[in-house]
């Protein structure tokens, strides 16, 4: 009655919608995901006989309210500074933070920022306070 082809139908299932979901998934999950620093990891480093201290302490730029300069606590004029900068040796250049207050001028800030790069400082570190909400938008 009924043939054999009629009755054996190949059923086939469409998974290209599927994949569309795994992709948007994947791609929902790599830009929510937080990355934490490895910084943040305890680490128990192996011992060695050979190895040798190399960890440079960052040198220190302070500028205060009233435009004062101080490189590692000691007062410095901006030509000062750059001649003391220049001095260091290049793996203490490469460590340079710079403090500044926050009601210090611009100016000020741009004249020891250009001091720095005239003394070979490729890379500055500018620390700043973490502010909660929205209290730095305040107009």
């Amino acid at each position: 009655m009924f043939s054999d082809d009629q009755s054996r139908r190949r059923v086939s299932l469409d998974i290209s919608p599927l994949l569309d979901v795994v992709f948007l998934l994947l791609i929902f999950f790599l830009v929510t995901t937080t990355f934490m620093p490895d910084a943040s990891m305890e680490l128990e480093l192996p011992e060695s006989t050979t190895a040798t201290q190399s960890e440079v302490v960052p040198t220190m730029v302070t500028v205060g309210e009233d435009g004062g300069v101080q490189i590692d606590g000691d007062s410095v004029s901006i030509q000062e500074l750059e001649r003391a900068v220049a001095a260091l040796l290049p793996e203490e250049r490469e460590k340079i933070t710079v403090r500044a207050d926050a009601r210090v001028d611009y100016g000020v800030i741009v004249r020891i920022i250009d001091a720095l790069r005239n003394a070979g400082v490729d890379a500055l570190s500018l620390p700043m306070d973490t502010v909660q909400g929205n209290a730095g938008r305040e107009r």
